[in-house]
């Protein structure tokens, strides 16, 4: 393998801002998170020592206590969605599938449809 090989071989740093397959061990911490497949695609943020960052798009959040931390009635309970970043710790991760070339993952038009994390509508 020459040095310009070497050069060329892929990085974790090129699958920023992609969508990627990842391939995870599961973990109830991980279905805490709107993670319940072990396989799904997530576009990649960033990435630290820790483990990898993706983006969840529609990530739900119930709001079920008032400001004083006390519990609503059934009837006032609601949820709410937010654009959230997930880390992945890199002890859940088996693989990743990057597609480099892949007409379709380039940004924005993945989001058009599902991703990969449970709570997102069909």
């Amino acid at each position: 393998m020459s040095y310009e090989d070497i050069n060329k071989m892929m990085k974790i740093e090129d699958i920023i801002n992609d969508v990627v397959l990842i391939v995870v061990e599961k973990s109830e911490g991980l279905a805490a998170a709107g993670i319940d497949k072990d396989r799904f695609y997530a576009k990649v943020i960033g990435y630290d020592e820790f483990g990898l960052w993706v983006e969840h798009p529609n990530f739900e959040v119930i709001i079920s206590e008032d400001s004083k931390g006390k519990p609503l009635p059934p009837g006032k309970v609601t949820r709410e969605k937010f654009c959230a970043s997930i880390q992945i710790q890199w002890q859940y991760i088996s693989t990743l599938v990057h597609f480099p070339n892949r007409e379709g993952f380039d940004f924005p038009s993945p989001f058009d449809r599902q991703i990969g994390f449970s709570g997102q509508d069909d």
